[in-house]
């Protein structure tokens, strides 16, 4: 500690007084303009009078180091408390959920029944389906004879064409029946669904004539507007998710919670589900770069459009059915042998139809559309 200055009791230097001469020299003549180097001047009021307090102190050598440490150990505090946290959130997901309703017994029903059905192996996860064989196989020989027979689904799978039996005592249910088959099939199973049970969509597309989306079709065929829903988008093949390898999706809900259930129930090792801040319109783009090669990628820019927490269900539902118009001319494009370049004008100008589409469907967040290269 260098110096210490008590200036009298009648000086008030933080009133709105105008300061003296002689208190200035007074300061003057005890204080340099510009402390020592590595020296810092503290200017103490005191509580019960107007005393001001100066100090000028020479830290330790050691202070800045045992501050950095001070912030180390409480970052990795945080970073362990953290990942509890979010283990604790997902265990409690799983353990509460003990059955699972899976509608339709295509291809990617059956993935993502096979993924579900991996995650806990007390977890029953029913498959609701049409096609007697399909169920047979299923149940005898745990795989689907038609789309996936070399592959071995989970003993927790079970088939079923009874909805009552397949809705009854579900926490969660799948709903990957084709866009255009939807309506029909929910009138039929609408008095098994209780109206708490949550809908996650696997379908892509709009239903041709009216250009509902799942988002419309659910709620208006169940007849409530309050069911649960969640819609799960990305470039995904089903083949791929059955062999386990690396795919990354994202879920879209009005209700926060729930979209971070649902990610929580699906996501693994190889799965990796998204619930960010800013839902992407880029999946078509992604799609095309990851079917046909990334050459076509160095030449566009990518749309993306930024919307409120968690809620952008619109978005993901509009990108998951126009890409598949663009990646449909991609394959076109590329059977007819016109070259990259072609592929690279097919990608930028079917992106950036997709980017004005969703200004004009997607009003409330027309004004956060952005486009990066």
């Amino acid at each position: 500690m260098a110096s210490l200055f008590e200036p009298p009791l009648s000086t008030s230097f933080f009133s709105n007084n105008s300061i003296s001469n002689s208190q200035f020299n007074l300061l003057d003549a005890n204080f340099s303009p510009t402390p020592k180097t590595g020296q810092t001047i503290l200017f103490l009021p005191s509580k019960h009078s107007s005393t001001v307090c100066a100090v000028a102190i020479d830290p330790p050598d050691s202070a800045s180091r045992d501050r950095r440490k001070i912030v180390r150990v409480a970052w990795e505090k945080l970073v362990r408390w953290s990942r509890s946290l979010r283990s604790k959130a997902k265990t409690d997901v799983l353990e509460r959920t003990n059955k699972v309703v899976v509608l339709g017994g295509g291809s990617f029903g059956t993935a993502m029944a096979s993924l579900v059905a991996g995650r806990k192996e007390q977890m029953e996860v029913n498959m609701l389906v049409r096609d007697p064989q399909i169920c047979q196989s299923i149940n005898k020989d745990h795989s689907n004879c038609k789309y996936f027979p070399d592959h071995k689904l989970p003993e927790n799978v079970i088939a079923t064409m009874d909805a009552k039996t397949a809705f009854t005592g579900a926490d969660f249910c799948l709903h990957a029946v084709p866009v255009q088959f939807s309506c029909s099939f929910l009138e039929g199973v609408a008095e098994y669904v209780e109206p708490g049970l949550p809908f996650i969509s696997l379908s892509k597309g709009l239903e041709l004539n009216t250009l509902r989306m799942m988002s419309q079709i659910i709620p208006q065929t169940l007849k409530n507007s309050r069911q649960p829903y969640v819609a799960l988008s990305g470039p995904s093949f089903a083949l791929e998710l059955m062999n386990k390898l690396p795919t990354a999706m994202v879920v879209a809900s009005k209700d926060k919670k729930l979209a971070k259930s649902v990610q929580q129930l699906l996501a693994s090792k190889n799965l990796r589900i998204s619930t960010t801040r800013w839902i992407t319109l880029s999946m078509a783009f992604k799609v095309v770069m990851f079917t046909f090669g990334p050459l076509s990628a160095l030449c566009v820019a990518s749309p993306v459009c930024n919307s409120s927490l968690y809620s952008d269900v619109t978005g993901v539902e509009i990108a998951g059915a126009l890409k598949n118009v663009l990646a449909i001319a991609a394959g076109i494009v590329e059977g007819l042998d016109l070259g990259n370049n072609s592929m690279a004008a097919l990608v930028a100008q079917g992106c950036s139809e997709i980017r004005w589409l969703s200004t004009k469907v997607w009003t409330s967040a027309s004004s956060k559309c952005i486009c990066r290269g």
